[in-house]
């Protein structure tokens, strides 16, 4: 049981809050009311690739019903159905990288080669926030953005000392065997009790075998005394 509180301990990921060790990450930062939308020109001014995702929840279902980060088509400022999954947010994975984090949404639509769309979202460590993300890399299976923000900076983690682990599982032990020795204790009682009451009710039987007659003459005295 302690083993695995110290291994619950180690990496713990959340929805909004990712642990390792001594230290956290609030993803909570990231949150917005509004889904990101990031742009980028196509070949032509009047078409632009959008894209759109969230974090910590709340994410767009604009793209075949579906929760994730996904890209669309935008003619003219108006969003089309042609869109494409980038990757969802359910099986997100968190990683360190240098100066900040790096958050994955995988299984996004099928691309080349029968694999999946992946997103990744670096986080890099900053006072202050950027506007929007940036986007930095993409071809046909894997698109990237970036952004400064203070969520990915370390917050120190304020994590108990190993022995306190190891008190509260012995104390636990100890009261577990407290309540099994008192649990025995109280049976004993119980079975002493119950051994006194059968030798009590055995040694009148005897007596009664062994002096009949006087058995019947108390008993004949009784029935005098209430006539």
């Amino acid at each position: 049981m302690i083993s695995l509180l110290f291994v619950f301990q180690i990496t713990t990921i959340f929805g909004c809050e990712f642990k390792q060790e001594d230290h956290y990450y609030n993803l909570t930062k990231l949150q917005r009311t509004e889904p990101y939308i990031v742009k980028a020109s196509a070949d032509s001014s009047f078409f632009k690739m959008a894209y759109q995702f969230n974090f910590c929840g709340n994410h767009p279902k604009h793209c075949q019903g579906q929760s994730g980060a996904y890209q669309a088509l935008e003619v003219m400022g108006i969003l089309t159905d042609s869109c494409e999954i980038l990757g969802k947010p359910d099986n997100q994975q968190i990683s360190l990288i240098e100066n900040g984090l790096q958050i994955t949404y995988p299984q996004g639509s099928q691309c080349e080669n029968n694999q999946r769309k992946s997103v990744d979202f670096k986080i890099i460590c900053s006072l202050e926030t950027d506007q929007n993300f940036a986007l930095i890399s993409e071809d046909n299976c894997h698109t990237a953005f970036q952004l400064k923000s203070p969520a990915g900076c370390r917050l120190e983690y304020q994590t108990q000392p190993l022995f306190i682990y190891y008190l509260s599982g012995i104390g636990i032990l100890l009261m577990i065997l407290g309540a099994c020795f008192g649990y025995r204790q109280l049976q004993k009682k119980k079975d002493g009790k119950s051994d006194q009451y059968e030798k009590l009710k055995s040694d009148q039987h005897q007596e009664q075998i062994k002096n009949p007659d006087q058995s019947t003459a108390v008993i004949i005295n009784h029935e005098v005394e209430s006539s």
